[in-house]
């Protein structure tokens, strides 16, 4: 494990302006997402009120089995879908607009919270994204940076026309198991955990 973590480190420093970019890629969707929320208009805002009414006034009669399936479908799907765009030719467009919808995505829902629900919102929102959101969107991060690198270096090769070289795909395999493995661990606590902590603060917040 710990020779895994020195050469996750490793790659970290080799490629830190592309992580960085990446980091600072997902702030601006979280940003701009919020943005959104905030400029809806009336019609609009009313039917994101009555969804999140209808999310936080029914936590506790969820079908757990559904959810979680669908949950891993979701969560698990995307990140197949980076790593297999990081061994094709134009996977990296498209993995950059991934990561930026989903960050987009996690923004939208704050923003949408803190509209509806003003001082209780940062409360719920708090509960809504920590820590599994955080997590999943740091993986995400890190796995598509992976993809990235594998990526730049199947279209470098071409360019020269080389002979493809996949000597890193043992460690972009090991980033992809790990991914999944907290993965869905997150998506366990986002199941069953949060929607008792969300409930006990609903109560409390009344």
């Amino acid at each position: 494990m710990k020779k895994i973590i020195n050469k996750a480190k490793n790659v970290l420093k080799i490629n830190k302006k592309l992580f960085v970019f990446l980091l600072v890629l997902s702030i601006v969707g979280i940003v701009s997402g919020t943005m959104l929320s905030l400029m809806l208009n009336a019609d609009d805002q009313k039917l994101v009120t009555e969804y999140l009414n209808n999310f936080f006034n029914n936590t506790d009669k969820v079908d757990t089995t559904n959810t979680l399936i669908n949950t891993l479908i979701m969560t698990l799907g995307f990140s197949l879908l980076i790593y297999l765009l990081g061994i094709s030719v134009i996977g990296f467009v498209v993995i950059l607009f991934m990561l930026f919808g989903k960050a987009f995505v996690l923004g939208f829902s704050l923003g949408s919270i803190i509209t509806t629900y003003k001082f209780k919102g940062i409360v719920y929102a708090l509960i809504y994204v920590f820590p599994h959101h955080i997590i999943n969107l740091i993986l995400f991060i890190i796995l598509s940076g992976m993809a990235l690198i594998m990526s730049f270096k199947i279209i470098n090769n071409m360019t020269k026309e080389k002979k493809i070289d996949f000597s890193g795909i043992k460690k972009y395999n090991y980033v992809l198991l790990i991914t999944l493995g907290i993965l869905i661990l997150t998506t366990l606590y986002e199941v069953y955990a949060m929607p008792n902590i969300l409930n006990l603060f609903l109560n409390i917040l009344k």
